[in-house]
């Protein structure tokens, strides 16, 4: 481990414009936050409101809670395993925990998330784009094409937004778009909470919005889903901590910036925009709240703010799309080799265009179709997969603990022990004041005593392991079975209307 660690140093410093050559604990926790928060919002904040309006306020703060204390767990399982292991990829560590089967395994999961997740963030890119055109501009105004089809301002949004954004060598170059995203989501947050309070929390008052009631119907669970598939980071977590300091302090770092991310920005976001959303719209609250008028009366800031959110968008799909290229590029090429632009740029205008491609030629049918991967994939990418390494980790350190224990124990017999002469018999070179010790009398309570201890200790430590690790578990399947139901219940009803149904 220390050979690996000393070589990816001279890697680094080979670099000039790697990150950590000119560092501090202060920015790298910066740099850190705000690339995790667009990670981890992206488009995602969009439907919230959405969700909040069918499970209502408490239910959906708990879920919140819930679905933020697992990924929390699962990402610090990440990173401490990194630690643990020197690898510093998703891949790797799998490997490292299943052997090559479970490598691609975790390879095909990630592919099929980050893929989906470009996709569907290009679909909503398109609907923003068209809700821009219709509020923005007064009525013949703009072409009647861009007023029907928001495709067109989402490819032009691709070329000179988010392709330049995705060119980028290291995820935190990207620091100061991603602060301006999060600036975008600030006045978002703004603009949602201020009309909330000047209309008087309309959804309320008229009982569309319950606090602590949960409207049991066929949106449910999608509701769920939404939730529970929003706090995902983990994917760009491991890119994210290969250019954090080195050693412990760049894990500590990592760990802290997951917290505050989770608890503080992406909780504080999302109950923001989605309570206050949803008190605004009620039952008329959209599946993309931004297809709500939040400016009525307001074209020209109507304009501002959804182009703002197009480059806020833009900005949430360069952590994905960085993670995506990582994970390809790992599998064209394999760990360890050289940097080149060529490759970077090819790799980087592939993704884009497959994933503009699908959004273009099936953009409802690529949404359902992904709905259902992006469920599966979840589930095994932030849950099952670290929980999966992390007890492999668990395992490798108790193996050493024990191999370490019977050395001790080994070398404190020793210290007992004399070499017997010539001819003598053995038992008489152990020290006499040993063998008073273990008399008849005395092993037996000391066995006896020690083995209790050791069981207490066992289930203290098996619960504590697998209690956390089956809690995980079960909210990620809980929630993928949750999703999985909405993706199986739209693309039926897809099929039976054919291809004009769904929502």
């Amino acid at each position: 481990m220390g050979n690996r660690r000393q070589s990816s140093h001279v890697l680094v410093e080979a670099d000039p414009s790697h990150p950590t050559v000119v560092d501090n604990p202060w920015h790298a926790l910066y740099s850190a936050l705000v690339t995790l928060t667009l990670g981890v919002l992206g488009s995602t904040v969009l439907p919230v409101p959405y969700a909040f309006s069918k499970t209502g306020v408490a239910a959906g703060a708990v879920t919140m809670g819930l679905v933020a204390a697992a990924n929390d767990a699962t990402c610090c399982m990440m990173v401490r395993s990194a630690a643990h292991t020197g690898f510093t990829t998703y891949e790797q560590l799998a490997g490292w925990a299943g052997g090559p089967k479970a490598r691609v395994f975790t390879q095909v999961s990630l592919i099929l998330l980050l893929y989906g997740t470009l996709c569907g963030g290009l679909a909503f890119l398109s609907d923003v784009a068209r809700v821009m055109v219709l509020k923005g501009f007064p009525p013949g105004v703009a072409p009647e094409l861009l007023q029907r089809d928001g495709r067109p301002v989402m490819v032009f949004t691709v070329l000179t937004v988010l392709l330049p954004l995705c060119l980028q060598r290291h995820i935190r170059e990207f620091e100061k778009a991603a602060t301006v995203g999060v600036v975008v989501v600030v006045a978002l947050c703004v603009i949602i909470v201020s009309r909330a309070v000047a209309l008087g929390f309309p959804a309320i008052a008229r009982g569309e919005l319950d606090v602590f009631g949960v409207k049991v119907d066929e949106h449910l669970p999608e509701a769920f889903a939404v939730l529970g598939f929003a706090f995902y980071m983990q994917p760009m977590l491991m890119p994210l901590l290969k250019e954090m300091p080195v050693g412990p302090v760049g894990a500590r770092l990592t760990e802290r910036a997951v917290h505050i991310t989770l608890f503080g920005v992406a909780c504080g976001v999302y109950g923001t925009v989605g309570i206050f959303g949803a008190s605004i719209f009620g039952i008329k609250t959209e599946s993309n709240i931004m297809v709500n008028d939040l400016l009525p009366g307001h074209p020209t800031g109507t304009l501002v703010l959804y182009a703002c959110l197009l480059v806020y968008l833009c900005c949430g799909m360069v952590t994905t799309h960085f993670a995506l290229r990582s994970s390809l590029d790992l599998l064209l090429v394999g760990p360890g080799v050289p940097f080149t632009w060529p490759r970077q740029a090819s790799e980087t205008v592939g993704i884009l265009s497959a994933a503009s491609t699908v959004a273009l030629l099936f953009p409802t049918q690529a949404e359902k179709i992904f709905a259902l991967t992006g469920c599966t994939a979840v589930c095994l990418v932030c849950y099952v997969i670290p929980v999966y390494i992390h007890l492999a980790v668990r395992r490798d350190v108790r193996r050493k603990a024990q191999i370490e224990a019977a050395a001790a124990a080994f070398a404190a017999s020793n210290t007992y022990y004399t070499p017997p002469a010539d001819g003598a018999d053995g038992l008489h070179g152990l020290d006499e004041p040993l063998l008073g010790e273990l008399g008849p009398s005395g092993p037996g309570r000391c066995g006896a005593r020690a083995g209790l201890v050791g069981a207490l200790k066992g289930l203290v430590w098996a619960v504590r392991e697998y209690a956390v690790s089956v809690a995980i578990l079960a909210v990620g399947v809980g929630f993928s079975v949750a999703g999985l139901y909405v993706g199986v219940t739209d693309l039926l009803e897809y099929l039976r209307g054919g291809g004009d149904g769904g929502r």
